[in-house]
């Protein structure tokens, strides 16, 4: 190989201390819309391989309370390969790149690492405000968003807001507020039906108005819309869901899975395959999928993330409960 990149192959030996070659890709998302509006798989884009890989950890503060503590030093393993002295092409033609980090490397076939935190980490590609509990606090937003997007220099770590619950049937107002806020994606918790996947992607339409085009609708876009499927309902209703256009990230939320389906918790074996049903569903359809990732220490976070990347998910909340 070209130059001082590496492979994946060398990145995974890193993270677990073993070798065992990276040989998973993941083919873009491209979407058109069919004359009824439907979302319809474009050509078969080029499989770009997962060699140009970063996987970064980094402790967060902010969500479950005082329960997550930062981790004592960054966990960073950066790996940019050279593949024949060009880089990979975007997944979308546009004239620049995109303002939004998580969708920029979405384009690169790279994946996405982030967490919940209200604080600048410019080491991260994604930051989200949550705003799911207690009582919606917009001007809270508006200092977070400031926070996050302080650290300067290129590329930014991108805000997004978790909306609140009770705004999942009609969103428009509080999404609003949050862009005008400078947000650049909006988490949509818990959806469950077609009619709140549509809600929640046409909410987006004030950042439309305003100049910012929905990704993927928008190849240039620079607003994502998340939906987090979180139970039965919202696994039983999938393939409607995402038939929806203009989803930019499915992100699931195992610990409301499984308090839906009436297990112990998020590692329960049921838990698992309902997951891996909604990846399996999401990579037919090209649509990025998401997991948060919660480990009581570095190493496990470190192992898990690998895995998860391995498994097909391409955006990844990372946390620690270690002090």
């Amino acid at each position: 190989m070209a130059g001082r990149g590496c492979s994946s192959s060398r990145v995974l030996k890193t993270l677990t201390g073993g070798f065992r070659p990276l040989s998973e890709t993941w083919r873009p998302a491209r979407h058109e819309l069919s004359p009824d509006g439907k979302r319809e798989a474009g050509p078969p884009g080029r499989t770009i391989p997962l060699d140009d890989l970063q996987v970064s950890f980094q402790a967060t503060s902010g969500m479950m309370g005082d329960i997550m503590r930062p981790m004592s030093h960054l966990l960073a393993v950066t790996c940019i390969a050279t593949l024949a002295g060009v880089s990979p092409p975007p997944l979308h033609a546009q004239s620049a790149a995109p303002v939004n980090r998580l969708i920029e490397r979405l384009q690169q076939g790279r994946p996405v690492i982030g967490t919940f935190t209200r604080t600048a980490r410019p080491d991260l590609d994604f930051a989200v405000i949550d705003e799911q509990y207690g009582d919606f606090d917009i001007a809270a937003v508006r200092e977070a968003v400031a926070a996050i997007r302080a650290g300067g220099g290129a590329p930014v770590t991108t805000p997004v807001v978790r909306i609140p619950l009770a705004a999942r049937d009609a969103p428009q107002a509080v999404v609003k507020q949050v862009l005008d806020a400078g947000v650049s994606g909006v988490m949509f918790p818990d959806i469950e039906t077609r009619a709140q996947a549509i809600a929640a992607v046409s909410s987006l339409g004030v950042g439309r108005a305003a100049g910012a085009g929905v990704w993927p609708l928008d190849p240039a876009g620079t607003l994502v819309a998340i939906l987090q499927i979180e139970t039965l309902a919202g696994i039983e209703h999938l393939e409607e869901i995402l038939e929806v256009p203009g989803i930019g990230v499915i992100f699931l939320g195992p610990t409301d899975l499984a308090a839906s389906a009436g297990e112990d918790g998020p590692n329960a074996p049921r838990v698992d395959a309902l997951v891996h049903q909604v990846l399996e569903v999401c990579i037919e359809r090209n649509i990025p999928c998401g997991y948060p990732i919660v480990a009581r220490t570095r190493e496990d976070a470190e192992r898990e993330t690998t895995r998860r990347i391995r498994e097909g998910f391409t955006v990844l909340a990372v946390m620690t409960t270690a002090r």
